[in-house]
């Protein structure tokens, strides 16, 4: 993917997530609804500000997804389209007609020429570079069971099978065939994205009634319970094995897969949840992890979406557009956010394999550690360890004198850090998870001793 079409996919998202934290924010005020009121206790804001932030982000990532896909139909941008739809499955009408259409790709014109008048059993496609003098044409011959044979201008020859809009190669295993490089935005909805879409629709909406009215605890994790399972059973992806965490071999879940992917999903769910008590900071705690992912693990350039709608509303939420025009992401926002990372790194370590397992803990490790820590810290005092409180990290800085701003600084800047230890550990030692892992322990006791003996002993104090 070219750096022109990056831009081009994070600026779609961006704008769309600025219009709809613009219009939601007004629906919300003209209606008095979903409007979050200080309390000078736990919410320091000085004015009635709209909890909007959640469903604006996710209507801009799903304008901009189907937007994007269908403009890449559109332009032609998918070749996949082209040669499944109009080749493989020789439509009539396509037969009767040649064919001729332009590309560019890396800023080089190319020109694809199918002539019709042929034996449709036969086909030629020519393909004409205006950096080539001579033109280079490939043999397409169909064979039974859905395979076609293509041979190279070279006399090379290879076979592939074309099923359900895929196409695979079919040699010493079979492998895909990318026939999406024209240029390919990585915008795709499978059904692993249509079931992230499905069940994030469900999960805002059930939060937006818990920030409206206000739902007990006791039904919000039941309702996070039933929605990561179906989520897991929908798409089909789950946490199958965690590696070789501890050095004695790869940890496989085999039956206990689906119940502890159901409970990660809504142990991080409530992470972020939690981590919602200053501006910016749960929309930068699920930016950066989306950010590391993409650039350096190779990932589906569709991560792009989420971020700039994020962005979009992290415009209003620090209060660029001015103090009076702030959103707030609201109860169903942080559940959405950390619904999506969850299903992301799930995804990243289980399907496609671009990161380990346990580098996943690095990329969240901050907001994984703050619930943590409070949950057992309220658990040990008797406390209902899901009420809201001011006992979190981000409370305890704000008590010792750090502005908001500086926390917010303190926390991307951890995070960001903690990403590229975990990224480093993964390049440095691939096969060796267990370092990783014992470092991230490593460092999960020294911020509890942290946590501590200076910050809580400092607190009080104040």
């Amino acid at each position: 993917m070219t750096l022109n079409a990056s831009i081009y996919i994070l600026l779609i998202s961006f704008f769309a997530s600025i219009v709809f934290n613009g219009f939601f924010r007004n629906i919300a005020n003209n209606n008095k609804m979903l409007i979050d009121l200080p309390d000078k206790s736990r919410k320091f804001h000085m004015r009635a500000t709209p909890l909007t932030g959640g469903i604006s982000i996710f209507a801009a990532c799903l304008l901009s997804t189907f937007l994007l896909e269908g403009l890449s139909d559109l332009t032609g941008i998918h070749v996949q389209t082209n040669i499944n739809n109009e080749i493989l499955q020789k439509d009539n009408n396509f037969l009767n007609q040649n064919v001729s259409k332009k590309y560019q790709v890396n800023e080089k014109n190319y020109e694809v020429l199918i002539d019709m008048n042929q034996n449709p059993e036969n086909l030629s496609v020519e393909v004409i570079s205006e950096n080539m003098p001579v033109s280079s044409s490939l043999k397409i011959i169909p064979r039974p069971d859905n395979q076609f044979e293509v041979i190279l201008p070279d006399s090379s020859s290879s076979i592939y099978k074309y099923n359900e809009g895929e196409v695979t190669k079919l040699a010493s295993g079979i492998q895909p065939l990318k026939t999406s490089g024209i240029e390919n935005f990585g915008i795709n909805v499978d059904f692993f994205s249509f079931s992230l879409l499905f069940c994030g629709n469900l999960l805002i909406i059930f939060m937006i009634f818990d920030d409206i009215k206000g739902i007990k605890a006791s039904y919000r994790l039941l309702f996070q319970a039933a929605l990561a399972l179906l989520v897991v059973l929908m798409s089909g992806v789950a946490l199958a094995d965690l590696g070789d965490i501890f050095g004695f071999g790869v940890i496989n879940l085999g039956y206990f897969s689906t119940i502890f992917t159901v409970f990660c999903i809504v142990g991080l769910i409530n992470a972020f949840n939690m981590s919602d008590g200053l501006n910016g900071i749960c929309a930068s705690f699920g930016m950066i992890p989306l950010v590391m992912i993409m650039l350096f693990s190779n990932a589906q350039y569709g991560l792009l979406v989420p971020i700039g709608a994020l962005l979009g509303f992290l415009v209003y939420n620090l209060g660029y557009f001015g103090k009076k025009r702030s959103v707030f992401l609201g109860d169903h926002g942080s559940n959405a956010i950390g619904f999506l990372v969850a299903m992301v790194l799930i995804s990243a370590s289980q399907v496609d394999q671009t990161i380990n397992p346990v580098t996943a803990l690095w990329l969240v490790g901050l907001p994984l550690l703050d619930c943590l820590g409070v949950i057992i810290s309220r658990i040990l005092k008797g406390i209902q360890p899901f009420r809201p409180g001011r006992d979190h990290l981000h409370h305890k800085l704000l008590d010792i004198g750090f502005s908001s701003e500086s926390i917010l600084g303190i926390f991307i800047l951890s995070t960001v850090v903690l990403s590229s230890i975990g990224f480093g550990l993964e390049f440095a030692y691939p096969s060796k998870e267990y370092l990783s892992f014992y470092l991230f322990i490593l460092f999960t006791s020294a911020y509890f001793v942290f946590i501590k003996t200076k910050l809580t002993k400092n607190a009080k104090h104040i």
